[in-house]
């Protein structure tokens, strides 16, 4: 009788000290997971972050990064990067295309000349700022050591370091709420462009002052955030075969969708989900 009450109590002894290990595992030694939405730009920017860190400091430093870029008219970092992605796009991407859009948006022809160099007022900062504020917070990240994160811009994901395993985003089939494939993301950014009922800035093309129709979807990985908008950006407008050339000078790959057609370039399937 002694015996079997000292096995029960053993017994009772383990069920305790696992527990109290699966409570240190699950509980305490993961780290609380930072989750907030920012509303500041016109694109919705939600924030995961899956390290510990300071969540009142954190949320505030990000607000006071999305408030440079509320009064943009006379932003001097959105203007220079403008320039930037105009040389990097073959001039594709053009925020002096202003007047071009609000013109094809009342139906009217306009024949566009870029006024990239000049001393000009009116840029299209939309098309810009919140893919540029964005990638100022990855920069913060990586200053403070913020490694492990995953941010949804307007429906556009920036990866940071994995948490248990790659972070899986789906990408869907045009104009519908299927899924198209599952994507793999670790340290890379997925931006996604779709056809519009609507003339949105990105379906004008500035060197034939037209609507492109060339597409109805295209989606890119590229290692950066800003490398992602602005090889999308400038695939929307080329043709497929003028689009696989662009990218190989860049460490991207992209997809195509049209009328139900899929298409993407070599390495695309190696971040696929099998």
């Amino acid at each position: 009788m002694k015996f079997l009450v000292s096995k029960r109590n053993y017994i009772i002894l383990l069920v305790i000290v696992l527990l109290v290990i699966w409570i240190f595992v699950n509980l305490l030694g993961k780290n609380e997971i930072f989750l907030k939405s920012f509303n500041n730009l016109d694109e919705p920017i939600t924030i995961k972050v899956y390290d510990k860190i300071n969540e009142d400091k954190v949320s505030n430093d990000i607000d006071k990064i999305l408030k440079k870029f509320l009064q943009n008219k006379k932003n001097k970092e959105l203007k220079e990067y403008g320039r930037i992605l105009y040389a990097k796009s073959k001039g594709y991407v053009d925020i002096t295309n202003t007047e071009l859009v609000k013109a094809l948006r009342t139906g009217e022809s306009y024949n566009f000349k870029t006024r990239i160099n000049d001393d000009f007022d009116d840029y299209n900062f939309e098309m810009i700022k919140s893919s540029y504020a964005v990638s100022e917070i990855c920069d913060y990240f990586k200053q403070n050591d913020i490694k492990r994160y995953i941010i949804n811009e307007g429906g556009n994901v920036i990866a940071g370091e994995g948490y248990d395993g790659k972070y899986k985003v789906s990408l869907n089939k045009y104009d519908s709420q299927k899924i198209l494939n599952i994507v793999l993301l670790e340290n890379k950014s997925l931006y996604t462009l779709n056809k519009s009922d609507e003339i949105e800035d990105y379906m004008v093309n500035p060197k034939t002052s037209k609507v492109s129709d060339n597409f109805d979807s295209v989606s890119v990985i590229a290692n950066d955030n800003l490398t992602a908008d602005m090889i999308v950006r400038t695939l929307f407008l080329m043709s497929e075969d003028e689009g696989k050339e662009f990218i190989k000078d860049y460490d991207a790959e992209a997809l195509w969708q049209k009328d139900g057609k899929v298409t993407m370039s070599a390495g695309f399937k190696n971040y696929l989900e099998k």
